[in-house]
């Protein structure tokens, strides 16, 4: 399939899928006489194993790293765990950010109208009144 087949199916753009060829983290795709590439299953298939990374928040220097390591052989598997961990934690990171953010808007819900609402209003109420009124009124 030619490239832009292949971005469709992939959901990447084709400038992606060109840059990933680039830096390493897909092989080399095989081209036509004509110098197209010609994507094949398997490249599709590995191109869908790159985005599971993805999806998980693996940054791409990371998933190049695994790449690497997992074509040096079984011995990195060690190596390539650790770079799994790594990003396990970073994504528990960004839970426990995320669960504190829902925690703050449930709050800010549960309390709208009785603290959230007035200071809302007396914030905009001081942004409002022209700059030195404020040190005008304290004289």
């Amino acid at each position: 399939m030619t490239i832009s087949e292949a971005a469709e199916r992939t959901g990447l753009s084709a400038d992606t899928l060109r840059y990933y060829e680039r830096i390493g983290l897909i092989p080399p795709v095989p081209r036509t006489e004509s110098g197209l590439r010609a994507y094949g299953g398997e490249m599709i298939e590995w191109i869908n194993f790159i985005q599971q990374f993805k999806e998980i928040g693996m940054p791409l220097e990371a998933i190049l790293n695994y790449v690497k390591l997992a074509m040096l052989g079984s011995g990195t598997r060690q190596e390539r765990k650790v770079i799994l961990l790594e990003t396990r934690r970073s994504l528990m990171m960004k839970i426990d950010r995320l669960c504190s953010c829902l925690k703050q808007a449930n709050y800010q819900l549960e309390h709208y109208d009785s603290l959230l609402l007035p200071e809302t209003e007396s914030a905009v109420e001081r942004w409002r009144q022209p700059e030195g009124a404020e040190e005008d009124r304290a004289v």
